[in-house]
């Protein structure tokens, strides 16, 4: 798990390269011009695209009418590999897209990468992730496209996500809902 070079497709990997500063370069044509840049690195963007999907319930299949690719590489998963990995767990526990018990829940986020017997089950697991990562860039490239033309305009955006975020999820504990599955 998170342990080679995965590979971002179509509209996605457009949004991947409008929110990343590294790995993008104004001179290529595939670019935009006035790209968001908010996150350095493609490892960064992803991540952060993992909670936004999660928190939102917003879920993308792949898109492959677009040529456009955009490559995340395995060291970067290997320097991010612990935090990748929680994400990954966090959403195979929260995830309510199938009607699970706590102890599925359990199993599908610890168990079944290590488990060999359950190999296709954990190919399941990340591809589902791999949708929360996709929906999660479809949110983050809406909130930072309409009516952002400069930087100045994309940090008052991020202020304002922010703010409405925390208004949002003022007083939800996760540490709650997290003990109300392990019920």
């Amino acid at each position: 798990m998170f342990d080679r070079d995965y590979t971002i497709t179509g509209k996605h990997a457009t949004f991947l390269k409008f929110l990343a500063v590294k790995n993008s370069k104004e001179d290529e044509a595939d670019v935009p011009k006035s790209s968001a840049k908010l996150l350095e690195r493609y490892i960064d963007v992803y991540m952060n695209a993992a909670v936004w999907g999660i928190l939102y319930s917003k879920r993308a299949p792949k898109d492959t009418d677009s040529k456009d690719r955009a490559r995340i590489y395995a060291d970067a998963y290997s320097a991010e590999h612990a935090n990748c990995e929680f994400l990954y767990r966090l959403v195979m526990l929260l995830d309510e897209s199938v009607e699970l018990t706590p102890s599925e829940r359990v199993d599908r986020a610890f168990r079944y990468d290590s488990d060999e017997s359950k190999k296709e089950e954990a190919q399941q697991c990340m591809e589902l992730f791999h949708e929360y990562v996709r929906g999660g860039l479809e949110l983050m490239y809406e909130q930072f496209t309409d009516g952002c033309i400069n930087r100045i305009d994309y940090m008052e955006r991020v202020y304002e996500v922010m703010t409405t975020f925390k208004r949002e999820y003022e007083g939800f504990s996760y540490d709650e809902a997290l003990a109300k599955l392990m019920k």
